[in-house]
């Protein structure tokens, strides 16, 4: 009588084990209700990013300006040059963004992408984009394209540093190689005269192509460089016998290389790029020119004379480049013929007529488009903030319904609230600025609107002179700020910067803080701050010379380093790191949660929380008890550990790249979505 009790139990037990495996629990009177989810709160950044850009026309002629939107997906609007109103807007589906937009002589308008590395084309009267793949395997990024005058499309990519082709009549992609020895990238591309000009990233190098051949050769560095290196060549465009090459993001010279001649012949400093205006009849061409800090201005440029002309229409703000410059008719008074027309970043158009001199702006009305959430931090029960990903800007959402107030901003890396305002990480240039929320938010920085405000968040610290790039470690602890940051360009190693918590005036920055390591978190406590590493590079392609990421402990007091330990032997990053109310140090390698001795940082006790290698990415959110312990390893798998006990169960699964908790519920930021899961 006994055997169907045993076989009960042995399918309970079986039946138990399985529900494990698969990451759920089974609820019991004693423990607590299983987690509840996901709940959509929508998506909170939302914003309007042009990139690539061309004056161009529609399949009935009329002219437009042609520009790619970055989000997630990516569009193609044709803008009316007038109204600033999209007449057609189209998807790029599976891409994030297009820094190359070009328009065939036929009507057709091109655009590379990044986020999927594809070559799309609008057919003259299409609404749907035709996807015509990935130009090359493993090349993950298209950077500019250009078109020949035969109708071939010419692009460069990352992470090889390749040049190829579409040919529309066979309907064929062709490679022709990397295009510069030790250079990963073609930032930017150029057609003249029957060759390609393809510009590199990491040094400046601008390679000359036959394609006819594939013969290769390097032009001559500009006079007076003598170090290449480090310098970007970021724009390249050619308009009769001149190619026009722009050094470095804004505002950088801008090089002109006359073709005929085969020389440099002159630099203009300041140049704001992304591009250059076709030629007018008197042979001029157009673009924005830094003059003083925060704006740019609107100049005609002869290449033949050398002469400028300024037009005291300005564009402002931290990155005033133009997304698409050329010629078309504008309505109105003042404006006969052709004016110089085009958009900036943030869908603010421009006009300008060289006969009158009159010019004027127009906000255009191009939707925006969902942004990536790329960091999460909780900001007091029931509201988190979200910092957004290239569009950027943060906004501050309910966590009851989804309400978001949004804020334009830089691409924010890092979040840390404070009892004396936000901590906000900011790229490029590894920078930090402090809002106080309880005041008006201005940023004259990120507004393409003249100067008319106090600025909130104030910058407090950038880190552009020491080659730094993404802010990625906040911390706070005995009246000093604490940041981690990595490194810039095809460089390594990255640096700790302390700053004094009341007033944000810089103390020390400490460059190669971790020999060839850059600082991906921190968490501080008693005046110690703890912090974790990547091996990697500033760019994806950087060889990196060290082999194993790093856990430190740095006293803020003495200033001295305590210690740098190697949890584990293959670990190329540590993403992860925190303190329990205990003061107990937990860090994520390989997957696994790891307990560290705060006084050493030797391996205390290991949770193999993931099978096999769990890799380097991890995210940490400690409950308001101060002992729960939220992990989410593998890129989706959610674990809680009970930091007092040292057990630990797997909840579920919820892809996400950032994870916080809040008032009894984990956030996680999934694309441009957030989501919520109730946990306690």
């Amino acid at each position: 009588m006994r055997q169907p009790r045993t076989m009960l139990l042995a399918v309970i037990a079986a039946l138990v084990a399985v529900l494990a495996a698969t990451g759920l629990q089974s609820a019991s009177a004693g423990d607590a209700a299983a987690p509840e989810g996901p709940r959509s709160l929508g998506t909170p950044l939302k914003d309007v990013l042009h990139l690539g850009g061309t004056v161009g026309t529609m399949a009935d002629g009329k002219k437009v300006i042609w520009t790619a939107t970055s989000g997630t997906p990516a569009s193609l609007s044709a803008v009316d040059p007038t109204s600033g109103k999209p007449l057609l807007n189209v998807p790029l589906p599976g891409s994030s963004g297009a820094y190359g937009v070009e328009q065939a002589k036929d009507g057709t308008v091109y655009a590379g992408t990044y986020g999927d590395g594809k070559l799309f084309r609008l057919a003259p009267g299409a609404t749907k984009a035709e996807d015509l793949g990935v130009p090359i395997a493993g090349e993950t990024y298209v950077w500019g394209i250009v078109i020949a005058p035969d109708g071939t499309v010419y692009g460069g990519t990352s992470p090889g540093g390749k040049v190829f082709s579409w040919n529309p009549e066979t309907k064929q992609f062709k490679d022709f190689g990397a295009m510069a020895a030790g250079e990963t990238y073609v930032k930017s591309i150029a057609y003249a005269n029957g060759k390609i000009y393809a510009g590199a990233y990491s040094s400046w190098k601008v390679t000359e192509l036959d394609p006819a051949t594939g013969a290769k050769r390097q032009l001559p560095a500009p006079p007076g460089m003598t170090e290449p290196k480090g310098k970007i060549v970021n724009d390249l465009r050619a308009h009769g016998n001149f190619l026009y090459a722009r050094e470095g993001t804004f505002p950088g010279p801008l090089r002109v290389y006359d073709l005929t001649k085969g020389a440099w012949t002159d630099t203009v400093e300041g140049a704001a790029g992304l591009d250059v205006s076709p030629p007018g009849p008197d042979g001029r061409v157009w673009f924005y020119r830094q003059f003083e800090a925060g704006s740019a201005e609107l100049i005609g440029y002869n290449p033949e004379t050398q002469a400028q002309q300024r037009t005291g229409l300005k564009s402002y703000g931290r990155i005033v480049n133009t997304r698409g410059i050329g010629w078309a008719p504008v309505e109105g008074d003042g404006f006969p013929g052709d004016s110089i027309v085009g958009l900036t970043w943030r869908g603010l158009m421009f006009r300008y007529n060289p006969e009158t001199g009159k010019s004027a702006t127009v906000r255009s009305s191009v939707p925006g488009q969902p942004t990536q959430i790329l960091a999460l931090a909780s900001a007091g029960k029931g509201k988190v903030y979200a910092g957004g990903f290239l569009q950027g800007g943060l906004a501050t959402v309910s966590t009851a319904d989804g309400k978001a107030t949004y804020e334009r901003f830089s691409q924010i890396e890092s979040l840390l609230p404070t009892s004396n305002g936000l901590l906000i990480g900011a790229y490029p240039d590894a920078r930090v600025y402090r809002h106080d929320p309880a005041k008006p938010w201005y940023s004259s920085e990120y507004s393409d609107e003249p100067p008319s405000g106090t600025e909130n968040p104030a910058k407090l610290l950038d880190l552009h002179s020491h080659t730094q790039s993404r802010l990625q470690g906040l911390a706070v602890t005995a009246g000093k700020i604490v940041t981690g940051s990595t490194p810039s360009g095809d460089t390594l190693g990255g640096s700790l910067a302390v700053l004094d918590e009341k007033t944000g005036k810089q103390e020390k920055v400490l460059d190669q803080f971790v020999k060839d390591e850059g600082i991906t978190s921190l968490t501080a406590g008693d005046g110690v701050v703890y912090g974790t590493t990547t091996v990697a590079g500033g760019i994806s392609t950087t060889p990196p010379t060290q082999d194993k990421a790093t856990v430190f402990a740095y006293d803020v007091a003495t200033g001295k380093k305590l210690w740098e330990v190697n949890p584990s032997a293959k670990a190329k990053t540590i993403s992860a790191i925190t303190r329990d109310e205990a003061g107990r140090l937990w860090a994520i390698v390989d997957g696994d949660v790891l307990r560290l001795d705060p006084e050493t940082g030797r391996t205390l006790h290991t949770l193999n929380t993931t099978e096999g290698d769990g890799g380097g990415a991890g995210q940490l959110a400690l409950a308001d008890d101060g002992s729960t312990l939220y992990a989410h390893v593998g890129g989706k798998h959610v674990i809680k550990v009970d930091t007092n006990s040292r057990k630990w169960q797997p909840l579920f699964d919820q892809p996400a790249l950032r994870m916080v908790y809040n008032a009894g519920e984990l956030l996680f930021a999934k694309d441009a979505e957030l989501l919520a899961w109730k946990v306690a």
